[in-house]
């Protein structure tokens, strides 16, 4: 009666022992705090009912299925986790004790060459050892999850499958298997035969079951973590997509005249250096509008603004080769960089467009005079951009000078 006694109370602290790291280990993997006080009730309850179902002397596969329903229902309760997470949890405690607890079995029966029968659930049994296996996996269960918990490539492992649902219904699947395979292995206790093969085979099934455990646990991690970079890829990938995109818009804002849409002086300055350095023919055409500052002050800028569209229109109508490019300079003036076009050929087009402007001019839409005042140069007549805008510009005024005169 007093070994009984003793064997119950280190059987218990052994048990407490396990219990309380188990639900540390789930602390830990699950990043939710769990109360001592309910360690402490949930080790109270367990081990009631390891005692009750032990002097019941129900099947051993009855026991561990009722010690795992009640495992599963304490974490749900206590960390208030989905139930899948749960499951794994509870899964993987179960198999880690019911695995142990096999292997414990089968090693001693072979030490001290007895039956398997000896180690079954006829606790009240005089002649029955099953607290010896029971106490040595109960005690390897709670170090492997005291290790566990400190160990951040494991906890880090279950914490990100928790976070992939594909892998966790893997896990749940293979997990299930695992778990009904040891507990038919129970059915070996059953068998009143002293066979070593038997021994052998639920070492072995042990062995498996545990290395099982390990492996579906790595690789559902690391595909997780494939999944995970891959969605990190893609995630960079679109913000990379998305400031490139508001790139181009800031570059393109920065760029353009907001009002005619044209490429603004900035980009005239940049383009002209770029065509300058290619050291291939070019003709640049410098424009400025008439009257544009009297229709500003007596018709009002509205006005104004729509002789600035009505040019740029026109223009745009008519030098309208893939290679012209048309820049808003200043207020009213307007630069043409012309790739394949002689300065003659430019002083012409520019012709058309004062006679366009000139028919839509003092008409009910445009009440007001239109027309532009322009010099055009060939690159060849300057040594750099600064004298080839001077000469064109230079020749633009010495134009607007004579439409005044004739005015």
């Amino acid at each position: 009666m007093i070994q009984h006694s003793i064997q119950l109370i280190v059987i218990g602290a052994i048990y407490f022992y396990q219990n309380w790291q188990f639900f540390n280990y789930a602390e830990s993997v699950l990043a939710k705090p769990v109360k001592k006080q309910q360690v402490v009730l949930a080790f109270a309850v367990n081990y009631l009912l390891f005692t009750a179902v032990s002097l019941l002397q129900l099947h051993l596969t009855i026991n561990w299925l009722l010690i795992f329903t009640l495992l599963f229902a304490e974490i749900l309760f206590f960390f208030r986790c989905s139930a899948r997470d749960g499951f794994i949890l509870a899964l993987i405690a179960m198999i880690m004790g019911l695995a142990l607890n096999v292997l414990f079995r089968c090693l001693i029966s072979i030490v001290t060459d007895t039956p398997l029968t000896a180690f079954s659930n006829a606790s009240r049994d005089a002649a029955n050892l099953k607290s010896y296996p029971v106490g040595l996996g109960f005690l390897l269960s709670g170090f492997y999850f005291h290790a566990a918990r400190y160990t951040e490539e494991h906890t880090s492992s279950v914490r990100i499958i928790f976070q992939d649902p594909a892998r966790k219904r893997f896990l749940i699947q293979l997990s299930i298997a695992i778990y009904l395979y040891l507990v038919l292995n129970l059915l070996i206790y059953s068998i009143p035969d002293n066979s070593l093969m038997l021994k052998l085979w639920g070492i072995k099934s042990c062995v498996f079951s545990l290395l099982g455990l390990y492996l579906s646990i790595i690789y559902a991690a690391r595909i997780s973590r494939l999944n995970q970079y891959r969605r990190l890829n893609r995630q960079v990938r679109e913000e990379l997509r998305s400031r490139r995109l508001e790139e181009l818009d800031l570059h393109r804002i920065a760029s353009i005249d907001p009002l005619t849409n044209c490429l603004n002086r900035q980009s005239a300055d940049r383009d002209l250096n770029t065509v300058w350095s290619l050291a291939q023919p070019f003709c640049l055409c410098f424009i400025d509008l008439n009257n544009l500052k009297e229709v500003n002050d007596t018709l009002g800028h509205d006005m104004g603004d729509l002789y600035l569209l009505t040019v740029v229109q026109t223009l745009k109508n008519i030098f309208s080769h893939g290679e012209d490019t048309l820049y808003r300079y200043g207020g009213d003036e307007f630069l043409l960089i012309l790739k394949s076009m002689t300065a003659c050929e430019a002083d012409s087009r520019i012709l058309t467009v004062n006679r366009s402007l000139a028919a839509r001019s003092q008409t009910q839409e445009h009440p007001f005079v239109m027309a532009v005042c322009h010099g055009s140069v060939e690159s060849s007549e300057a040594r750099d951009i600064p004298a080839l805008l001077a000469k064109a510009d230079q020749k633009m005024y010495l134009e607007k000078k004579k439409a005044l005169k004739t005015n």
